[in-house]
């Protein structure tokens, strides 16, 4: 079938305004930085689907001169705090005489966001896509996935990335989560897939791995095979993970390359992580966090402050008990019920969800009428949490592990000085079956 096909991001407001995710869910001076260059989600599609053409976070400019190239249909792949810009950009679309507009991401899962747009995608899209230039996907293939972690106030490049993902969706369940919406089929990348793309990253020189699975570990059969792959081919890993999973397998898994856990804490107080289903104890969050600081691995937590038990004498109290567990990165949120989960019906009923600006569905911002405090309380909190988990001395501590990781994952620093001017090509890479061979696609 010949049809145009354009999917495409939210825009930048500048060309250098990139989402910083470290300095977003960490506020603070003393942190690393990691930029959101690319979409994994769109590469994921143009990799399977090399029909499509992708623009990932192109300017205001960028965006509106794309459009004029023609196009049949423009999809959009975005989240729930990038809905008003989203829908700009769909506005544009129409006046440019766009006939066909699509959603994707987790923020078509909003309520009411299918009046703005033709087709809506839920989930990981690959095959819904294909359908519509008459093909089928036997094996979703993994595209090439690089990141690079800077230090300083100069933004130095220090470390390179290849992002993995072995496995899709998540059967836990926790209330406050939209991926067993988004993803309810829960399903694996092959390791013929797998095993391609850590060839790749192997040939590039790139000796540390992110795995970025909503769950990982769903598939243990699977996921084993691929950690024994991971470390025939030399690699050290980077994981997220359930505090369980890793107190499970963590001698297991260090002896072939685990180096670094970020793990959902959510709450340090036992009711409130029974309430939402995270099915996990404090008990066992915490012997986590210790036998991976006892292998001197990098340790990220991620907080939640704001359930509708909490008061600002227990936040206070919860922040200085997580401050107690000495972790490389904090990242605190405020407890935002999201479209289509439990909590987002739960707390609409019971409490009231007064919000109506998307762009305060960042967790960031207190969007419903909480029992006991206020929007300006709850962002002075978490203005007070910030400064109280990432002061300069645990910065020291966050740069001290870092470099043991960077010089235990490249073997020697003179080695690792070719990845200084190294970072995410802008054209992006896909595999070329036919010539199986390395080829751009922008």
């Amino acid at each position: 079938m010949s049809i145009k096909v354009l999917l495409t991001t939210v825009y930048k407001r500048t060309k250098w305004d990139y989402y910083d995710y470290f300095q977003t869910n960490a506020s603070t001076l003393w942190r690393p930085f990691q930029f959101r260059t690319i979409s994994y989600g769109l590469r994921f599609l143009k990799q399977n689907i090399p029909e499509i053409e992708i623009l990932e976070y192109p300017t205001w400019e960028e965006y509106v001169n794309k459009l004029k190239e023609g196009w049949d249909v423009v999809g959009f792949s975005f989240y729930l705090n990038e809905i008003t810009e989203i829908l700009q950009m769909a506005q544009e679309a129409r006046k440019q005489g766009i006939k066909e507009l699509w959603a994707g991401n987790y923020g078509a899962l909003t309520e009411g966001i299918e009046s703005y747009f033709d087709r809506i995608f839920i989930g990981y899209a690959e095959h819904q896509v294909a359908e519509v230039f008459g093909k089928k996907i036997d094996e979703i293939i993994h595209p090439p996935l690089m990141m690079t972690i800077r230090l300083g106030p100069m933004k130095f490049k220090y470390m390179p990335f290849g992002v993995l993902f072995t496995e899709r969706g998540c059967p836990i369940g926790c209330n406050f989560c939209q991926t067993p919406v988004f993803c309810p089929h829960i399903s694996r990348i092959s390791l013929n897939s797998i095993e391609r793309v850590l060839n790749f990253y192997k040939k590039m020189g790139i000796r540390q791995l992110m795995i970025l699975d909503e769950n990982f570990g769903i598939f243990r059969q699977h996921v084993e095979r691929v950690i024994d792959m991971i470390a025939e081919k030399g690699f050290y890993w980077w994981v997220m993970a359930r505090a369980d999973q890793v107190a499970r397998n963590i001698d297991s898994w260090v002896e072939r390359g685990f180096n670094s856990g970020f793990i959902g804490i959510e709450s340090l107080f036992q009711p409130t992580l029974n309430r939402v289903g995270k099915k996990e104890t404090v008990d066992v969050i915490k012997e986590a966090v210790e036998r991976m600081h006892r292998y001197n691995c990098y340790v990220g937590g991620y907080y939640i402050i704001g359930f509708e038990e909490d008061t600002e004498e227990s936040i206070k109290e919860g922040i200085k008990e997580l401050a107690k567990l000495d972790l490389e990165y904090n990242q605190v949120t405020i407890l935002t019920p999201l479209p289509r989960t439990k909590m987002w019906y739960e707390i609409d009923e019971k409490y009231g969800i007064f919000e109506k600006d998307w762009r305060k569905y960042d967790m960031k911002h207190l969007v419903w009428h909480h029992p006991t405090l206020s929007p300006l309380k709850m962002k002075q909190l978490l203005t007070w949490a910030f400064k109280e988990l990432n002061k300069p001395i645990d910065y020291l501590r966050s740069i001290k592990r870092l470099s043991h990781l960077y010089i235990k994952g490249e073997g020697n620093l003179i080695k690792g000085w070719k990845y200084l001017l190294w970072d995410t090509p802008k054209k992006g890479l896909f595999f070329d079956d036919k010539d199986k061979k390395m080829k751009y696609f922008l």
